[in-house]
């Protein structure tokens, strides 16, 4: 990727986040001298209208952003309703990229030709996310499997848009101090690099997996396994390419799908919170990216969760694990 492109980039981020604060400051002004009525709906389009030009930016420079995006759609917390609505939709797949270049990455990074990897090799791909694309294939050996192919130069492209979004963070925290985002800034900054080796994806999956899986003492002395996820095994990885058994499932935003097949939503939600309470208060191993697009649901009765992308783990201490369960009882209670 040249200098012309990266500089590119850069401008586009800062025009458009000038634009928008520019906007929010106009309106700041405007609904000084309007009912609390009016106010907020003029408040409530505003945020609409700046969203659509943040999702508009987003999906163009795909990268980072994309990421970004999906990660903010899920924090009503701290953003308003309507970017979340609007930002949902990165959670969906995004324009696939060409077939020669996918191939080229598998053959290279492979060293074989696709004939003698694949039986077959699907080309529309399953999904095209900010990273990689996955495709669905058949293996000589006969097993079904999803092969996740890393973007061509997407790793220049992360890390020229990680130093973008950490000078955009500190010139808001500037201009806004009471809008200080930089200590989520500096974790995405350590941790989003280690999601361009699939190997320590691999890695992750394996772990997590064997985790889950693990008989646990119960409280009574007896042995019980309160975890009911399914995790696809890892067949092969490299750098850039990570092959994996085939769950055919449904996305978790397809309610259609789950009604028709009679999913039990109410224990489905159990089951993912289980999985992450396992992983947090026992492991202290857990996915840290967990947005619906990482998840699916079994076809197959009873239908359980599959768990999907582990590219982004986070470890903590036996002292944080502790002190979060600590919390949340007293949360609780």
């Amino acid at each position: 990727m040249g200098w012309g492109t990266l500089i590119t980039r850069r401008l586009k981020v800062f025009s458009l986040a000038l634009f928008v604060y520019f906007d929010y400051k106009a309106v700041q002004k405007r609904v000084q001298w309007v009912s609390t009525v009016k106010k907020n709906a003029i408040w409530a389009k505003t945020h609409e209208r700046n969203a659509r030009r943040v999702l508009k930016l987003m999906i163009e420079l795909e990268g980072l952003w994309v990421k970004m995006g999906q990660y903010l759609s899920t924090r009503a917390d701290v953003l308003p309703e309507p970017y979340i609505e609007v930002l949902k939709q990165l959670q969906d797949s995004l324009p696939p990229r060409p077939l020669e270049e996918v191939c080229g990455t598998i053959e290279k990074e492979l060293g074989k030709p696709m004939r003698q990897l694949f039986a077959t090799f699907d080309v529309d791909p399953l999904a095209t996310a900010s990273i990689a694309q996955v495709h669905r294939a058949t293996l000589e050996d006969g097993r079904e499997v999803v092969v996740k192919v890393q973007h061509d130069g997407i790793k220049e492209i992360i890390l020229e848009d990680l130093k973008n979004a950490k000078s955009l963070i500190e010139w808001i925290a500037w201009a806004e101090p009471q809008y200080d985002f930089n200590p989520m800034i500096d974790e995405w900054c350590k941790e989003a690099p280690k999601e361009l080796d699939f190997n320590h994806e691999a890695e992750n999956t394996r772990t997590v997996s064997k985790n889950l899986s693990r008989k646990t003492e119960g409280g009574s002395g007896g042995v019980s396994s309160d975890v009911d996820v399914l995790i696809p095994e890892i067949i092969q990885s490299t750098e850039k390419i990570l092959i994996l058994e085939y769950m055919d499932g449904i996305r978790l935003h397809d309610n259609d799908s789950l009604e028709e097949y009679g999913v039990d939503k109410k224990r489905l939600v159990e089951e993912i919170t289980r999985a992450y309470a396992h992983q947090i208060y026992i492991d202290g191993f857990f996915n840290g990216d967990p947005h619906p697009g990482n998840f699916l649901v079994s076809k197959e009765p009873p239908h359980k969760p599959i768990l999907l992308d582990f590219g982004l783990t986070k470890r903590i201490s036996q002292s944080m694990k502790q002190a979060l369960a600590k919390m949340f009882l007293s949360c609780a209670e």
